[in-house]
Parts: C-alpha cells; structure tokens; sequence
C-alpha cells in the first residue's frame, strides 16, 4: 500500500505488474515471489487516486468470462485506471499447472488470442454507463422473504 502511495506522490504514471502461469525453470536461483496481479491492483486502487495499474494475463491460461470479472471490478473500483498487459503465454511448464498434458503451440496460441480479446471486449462493453443505479430508497422498501 505504501509504495502505491510513494509512487503516486512521485507522479508516476502506472505501476506494472507481471505475471505467468508457472515458476521459472531456474527458480532455484531466482527471487520470484509475485502477488495474483489483479488482486493486487484492486487493493491498491483502494487506497490511491490518479496512479494507473497495469497486469499480465494470459488468453492461454485463463477463460474470457472470469479474466472479464477480474478485470472490470479492478478498473470499477481503481476508477477506470487498469490496464491489461496480453500474452499468449510462452512457459511450457504452465501446461502442467492445468492439467494439460502439453502447452499449445505458438500458432494454437496466437489463434485463441483475438477471439479471446473480442469475448472480453464484448461482455465489458455488453453495460452500458450508468446502466446500474443503486436506488436507496427502494433497496431499504425490500424484505427478505
């Protein structure tokens, strides 16, 4: 939380945050301890006003539904400032991590990619603004039954 804080009071534009699917082959020699990136952005827009959050996800590892959700209350709850950093993901190890027994080839991946982008396109732009209002009067009008 405070380096977002710090980051922001040094006008930085965005902060980034990558991420893959699977531990590097040499992690025995690599410091890779990552926080779940979208996570971490929605906590951190919490507590910030103007920095932008940028986060690595998948089209390979992950499903255009869930990564939609994830990233739409990020961006609902930082204001309209995350960004989505898409990869095709180039780790054969993550293969592994779901079930598969191996990684999809360069071109099995770079095909998904686009349909993947136009689904996640299609359900953020499927409300339109201000499509929700939050009626307080009615809400406190309700019994549970």
């Amino acid at each position: 939380m405070r380096s977002a804080k710090q980051a922001e009071a040094a006008k930085f534009d965005a902060a980034f945050f990558a991420d893959g699917p699977a531990l590097a082959d040499n992690i025995r020699y690599s410091s890779r301890f990552r926080l779940e990136p979208l996570t971490t952005i929605a906590a951190l827009a919490a507590v910030s006003t103007h920095i932008g959050f940028i986060a690595t996800a998948s089209t390979t590892y992950n499903e255009p539904y869930n990564l939609a959700r994830l990233f739409a209350l990020a961006d609902h709850i930082g204001g309209g400032r995350t960004g989505w950093n898409i990869v095709t993901t180039s780790q054969p190890t993550a293969a592994a991590n779901f079930g598969l027994d191996h990684h999809p080839l360069h071109a099995q991946r770079y095909a998904r990619a686009p349909d993947f982008l136009e689904v996640v396109t299609k359900l953020w732009d499927s409300w339109e603004e201000g499509a929700l209002r939050f009626d307080k009067a009615w809400a406190s009008s309700r019994k549970p039954t």
